[in-house]
């Protein structure tokens, strides 16, 4: 599938490959940032006694030794670390900068649904944060008050950092899973300039930069991202008296997508879309069918829609991009070297190596009490890929990308 290049790049910090995937390739020539590199990279992401680089080589004895350990100790609540907010943003290295002109003029809308470990948070914040980007943050109305706070402190040190308008106590199964994106998106259409929509929960981590990301979108040039199936469906979620609104062939998929901003126009301001979402609150799971139907429905005419044959199985015919997520028992898992809840592979150790070489944007999950090394590795990966590209050291290659059936199969 991929291209299959290997690549060693020099690192003026931890020496391992910034890479540890054939989407990468070793640029001819190196461009010296030295001021630069004091003013967006001035603090590397080093893990003491941890060698990411082997963990992400596959190192059976490191892969071991981390395991069994505990990387980091909870530091000071994050009340007190951003009295000076100046300080803190300095202190933890969040990048200022747009950092090159397609990401300035590429800015991207983030929801980002949390509940708990404003830890976790903060060090997925920090991953994606660029001045140019809007973020949305949605904290459930169940989170005890101190944790709300310990959010709400992070929050206010950024302008374009927001908390949602209406908080909403989210409950597994219900429209309350998908009523915080909705809300976000109205809070978001507010701001004007932000290209695409990308939504989040708090326990996940991105697997691309946000130059890439800007890359890759630009290729989908309006064209939309998200799961679709009505083969591997469970219509009995369905099963209601009431026919769809509008002839919309409902669709199983995924709540996680990346959509234009004429969607998320859409979404809010149409009666179609209003109508549906009234049908599928008396469905089972209709977080899994709202943002699928509408975007794997040509007929609504909603921008950005696909028409050709919708079903992602296993990534053959349309590949889900938004986000990779190891399913216990699916027909392309992988073995998970983490743990399982619920289902879901929660990354440890052992699985960077697979992280590194994935195509998606984003992955799903990682918990900070558990093999936090992981998640730390993770972030060190896309800083130091952030920087070897912006130094013109690290190319990106694009033409998986160029060939998804999401570019040629779009209204």
């Amino acid at each position: 599938m991929f291209l299959q290049r290997s690549v060693h790049l020099f690192d003026n910090g931890p020496q391992f490959d910034a890479s540890f995937s054939p989407l990468y390739y070793n640029k001819s020539g190196s461009q010296s940032f030295e001021h630069s590199s004091q003013k967006y990279f001035g603090s590397e992401r080093v893990i003491p006694n941890v060698d990411c680089g082997l963990l992400f080589e596959q190192n059976d004895k490191e892969i071991e030794r981390v395991r069994k350990m505990r990387v980091k100790n909870k530091s000071q609540s994050f009340c007190q670390q951003t009295k000076a907010c100046e300080n803190f943003i300095k202190t933890r290295g969040y990048i200022m900068d747009s950092l090159t002109d397609e990401e300035r003029n590429f800015p991207i809308a983030y929801s980002i649904l949390v509940y708990k470990s404003p830890e976790q948070f903060e060090i997925l914040l920090r991953s994606i944060y660029r001045p140019q980007n809007m973020y949305c943050v949605h904290v459930d109305r169940k989170t005890v008050e101190y944790v709300f706070n310990e959010f709400f402190c992070i929050v206010r040190c950024f302008p374009n950092v927001k908390m949602v308008s209406k908080r909403i106590e989210v409950n597994w199964g219900k429209i309350s899973v998908l009523l915080p994106d909705i809300t976000c998106m109205k809070d978001l259409l507010s701001i004007p300039k932000w290209k695409y929509f990308i939504n989040l929960t708090g326990q996940e981590f991105p697997l691309r930069t946000n130059y890439e990301l800007v890359k890759i979108l630009q290729i989908f040039n309006g064209s939309n991202d998200g799961e679709g199936t009505i083969k591997r469906a469970n219509k009995e979620r369905w099963n209601i008296t009431e026919k769809p609104p509008h002839t919309i062939q409902p669709v199983k998929g995924s709540v996680h997508v990346t959509l234009n901003r004429k969607v998320v126009e859409y979404v809010i301001n149409h009666d179609v879309a209003a109508d549906f979402l009234t049908w599928v609150n008396k469905t089972s799971i209709p977080d899994e069918t709202f943002f699928a139907s509408l975007i794997h429905n040509p007929q609504l005419g909603i921008p950005g829609s696909f028409k050709g044959d919708l079903e992602t199985d296993v990534g053959v015919r349309k590949p889900f991009l938004s986000r990779f997520v190891n399913w216990e028992g699916l027909s392309n898992h992988r073995q998970c070297h983490g743990k399982y809840v619920r289902s879901v592979c929660v990354f440890g150790v052992g699985d960077l190596s697979l992280l590194a070489r994935r195509p998606e944007f984003f992955t799903n999950k990682f918990h900070t009490e558990y093999q936090e090394a992981a998640l730390l590795c993770m972030d060190q990966l896309i800083y130091n890929r952030t920087r070897d590209e912006y130094y013109q050291r690290l190319g990106f290659d694009l033409q998986y990308y160029e060939k998804l059936p999401h570019i040629r199969n779009i209204i």
